[in-house]
């Protein structure tokens, strides 16, 4: 066996094992069985040991970082997510947090073995130490944004569950005040999130996004360094660098709210818009500018190359995107009915008599 089959075959038993522990983590949420989130952690773990067998054998025969294309460079930003996700369970149980992380991973290597494996010489642009360094830090910051918008999309489903739970509570106390009542009620509410709260899941979108800004920073300085010295430019606004600085500005008004004491739901909506706006930078402008151009006059910038107007990625950009703005819906809070009324509303005023 030579060694491009060693890295395709570590791929193949990657995608494999996140396939699989995606579905026990879908299980999981349907069932409540804390034996199925484990067995998902260890096949993710399973499938990670793989991919880095996988991309360490790619740099080895490819000669250069496994971070050029776009087999590549998906490839690598799942291995970051899922070694993001591994890191965090070293000390803290936060295994739930799977079910975003390994149908992400799946997906994305998925999305990555539609795509040319072959590879190709670098061109000019790309032939420079700032691949060594760029690159990779712009991949690491974009996943612990990815794990700021887990936790925050994980926060705002804690927090609807915890306000329909009140309203609950309040109906069942006006029927029945007896502490069979209310035990039968906190039985009925036993699900994923029980073992979050909601301070857990604030604190972890924070420090993720403590650990990305920076090096996002980093990268769209050290992408500015090397853009001087490939096309004579710090900064042209190009659509990618365009998007970046969005990007940028978006977690700085997440940081700030933070620092000014907003409402943590706020925060939390504003990560996890941040997250489509990471999207776009990342996927959009490879995968979206390129398929318009065909049909309306778009710029595709100077980093046209490493996308290639490809459908298939078009249509993975608007999934992964329709299905944040999805799973946003889901977390919007009904408003209450007349029927809900609180206990302490519901109680009638005692009037004293003089």
């Amino acid at each position: 066996m030579d060694i491009a089959a060693i890295e395709r075959l570590g791929f193949e038993i990657a995608l494999g094992a996140y396939l699989i522990s995606s579905i026990l983590f879908i299980l999981y949420l349907s069932s409540k069985k804390r034996r199925l989130a484990d067995m998902g952690f260890t096949l993710t773990a399973f499938g990670f040991a793989f991919q880095t067998l996988a991309l360490i054998t790619r740099w080895f025969y490819a000669g250069h970082p496994p971070w050029v294309n776009t087999y590549e460079v998906m490839s690598f930003f799942a291995w970051t997510v899922v070694g993001a996700y591994l890191v965090l369970n070293i000390r803290t149980d936060y295994k739930s947090v799977g079910t975003l992380v390994a149908p992400l991973a799946f997906a994305t290597l998925g999305f990555a073995s539609l795509q040319p494996s072959n590879p190709t010489p670098l061109i000019p642009a790309l032939q420079s130490v700032w691949l060594l360094i760029h690159v990779p830090i712009v991949v690491v910051s974009y996943c612990a944004l990815f794990i700021a918008f887990v936790a925050s999309i994980l926060f705002l489903f804690k927090d609807k569950q915890l306000s329909e739970q009140r309203t609950l509570k309040d109906k069942r106390l006006l029927k029945n005040r007896s502490t069979e009542a209310m035990r039968a009620l906190s039985q009925e509410h036993t699900n994923i999130l029980d073992k979050l709260s909601l301070t857990q899941l604030d604190d972890l979108a924070y420090r993720s996004v403590a650990v990305g800004f920076p090096l996002l920073t980093i990268g769209i300085i050290t992408g500015a360094i090397w853009a001087e010295a490939a096309w004579g430019s710090y900064w042209s606004w190009d659509p990618k660098e365009t998007w970046s600085l969005i990007t940028w500005f978006v977690f700085l008004m997440y940081l700030h709210a933070k620092t000014q004491n907003w409402s943590s739901s706020l925060a939390a909506y504003i990560a996890a818009f941040g997250f489509i706006s990471v999207i776009c930078t990342f996927l959009g402008v490879a995968y979206v500018l390129p398929f318009l151009e065909t049909y309306i006059s778009v710029s595709t910038g100077l980093h046209s190359y490493a996308g290639g107007g490809d459908v298939a990625g078009t249509v993975f950009f608007c999934g992964i995107v329709g299905f944040v703005f999805l799973l946003l819906f889901m977390t919007r809070k009904k408003p209450p009915h007349a029927s809900d009324t609180p206990l302490a509303e519901a109680t009638p005023e005692v009037t004293q008599v003089d």
